[in-house]
């Protein structure tokens, strides 16, 4: 009688583990989904006068500043909008922006700007431009900025 009792807990246990596997298995797709279009986002890295270039030649490529209201309001590329990466809702701004259109990020110096990277993928973003030296590599270029 007991290895009959035994027998049974073991075969239940089994089939419990078995059905939890299986709808982990059911799940495991939408994860990967979300894991996939966060680690399919392409970055290229431009100098100063390669952003220029490539702004040139795409003018529907928005660019974005993620330095402060104050950087930004001391000089800034023509066009650039400006979302603050020190800002609290920086994830939730990028949110409103079209995910599948290419962007063209800096900061000062590439240090904000390439930390706002992991936003831009959690986002689902698929192709971001970084300018690597950020304003201080644009400004060393003699690259033109407008106040």
């Amino acid at each position: 009688m007991n290895k009959k009792l035994l027998t049974l807990v073991v075969v239940s246990a089994l089939s419990a583990c078995s059905q939890a596997d299986s709808g982990a298995q059911a799940s495991k797709p939408a994860a990967q989904e979300t894991v996939q279009k966060a680690v399919d986002m392409k970055v290229t890295h431009v100098d100063a006068a390669k952003a220029l270039e490539t702004m040139k030649a795409r003018p529907e490529l928005v660019v974005i500043d993620v330095r402060t209201p104050a950087e930004y309001a001391s000089g800034h590329i023509d066009g650039a909008i400006n979302i603050d990466y020190k800002n609290p809702n920086f994830a939730t701004e990028i949110t409103k922006l079209d995910a599948s259109q290419d962007y063209l990020i800096h900061c000062r110096s590439g240090g904000r700007s390439t930390a706002s990277l992991k936003h831009f993928k959690n986002g689902g973003f698929s192709h971001i431009i970084h300018m690597d030296g950020g304003m201080l590599g644009w400004d060393k270029a003699g690259q033109p900025t407008v106040q």
